[in-house]
């Protein structure tokens, strides 16, 4: 495509890497892009309906929002599955012509051969548990990373365990997206989370407001829901 031709030509830096404790800072670059400002391909948009991702529609769309706008440069997932949110992600990174790369990070990835094919340009997979991979997750991308989504284990215990083990792995400035929020487990574990490392991140709260819900005997369960933070 055209605009996206344009888009590697204007792209340029205007700005510094942050210079943060540890010489690790999520780098700070701007984009120019005056010339096209209003031109986007809404085709890739597409991936949003079909994307095997168990997500809502204003879920898919955030996400995909978030990382054509940050344009994260190595985005890790925990709990990928069919890989709908990689699919999601790769196509936004496409769209803004980002030279991002993706980690996932799954003990039993179930992802279709057509589908791995359409990420695989810039995305590794890695069948394992967080946090124990994560070193490896880093190391296979040459650094540690500005946007990461939690969506993998939703006990109590597996939300807090990917949240503290991801930290060292997580620039100074990234990004930590976290997927069903609203479910009180992983919401309880979150308020938990944020209050015991006020030093080290911001929750900048939630960022959608559909739920899934699923009822049973002891009652209804509320699914879904995007709550971002981001590392001092």
């Amino acid at each position: 495509m055209i605009w996206k031709d344009l888009l590697r030509q204007f792209i340029h830096h205007r700005g510094k890497a942050t210079s943060l404790v540890g010489g690790q800072g999520i780098d700070d670059t701007l984009f120019d892009v005056t010339g096209f400002a209003d031109q986007i391909d809404l085709t890739t948009l597409d991936v949003i309906r079909w994307a095997p991702a168990w997500m809502t529609r204003g879920e898919r769309l955030l996400l995909f929002a978030l990382i054509f706008a940050l344009r994260p440069l190595r985005y890790l997932e925990i709990g990928t599955f069919q890989g709908g949110s990689a699919l999601i992600v790769a196509s936004a990174m496409d769209a803004s012509g980002s030279q991002g790369k993706i980690v996932c990070v799954d003990p039993r990835p179930q992802i279709s051969p057509e589908n791995w094919k359409r990420i695989e340009h810039r995305a590794i997979l890695l069948q394992g548990y967080s946090p124990g991979i994560l070193a490896q997750a880093a190391q296979v991308v040459g650094g540690t990373f500005d946007f990461v989504l939690i969506d993998g284990d939703h006990t109590a215990v597996g939300v807090s365990r990917d949240a503290y083990g991801v930290l060292p792995f997580l620039l100074r400035g990234g990004y930590l997206l976290f997927h069903d929020a609203y479910f009180s487990e992983i919401a309880y574990t979150l308020n938990e989370f944020t209050m015991r490392n006020a030093d080290q991140v911001i929750d900048l709260g939630y960022l959608s407001r559909e739920v899934t819900t699923q009822t049973s005997s002891s009652g209804t369960i509320h699914w879904g829901g995007l709550r971002l933070m981001r590392r001092k």
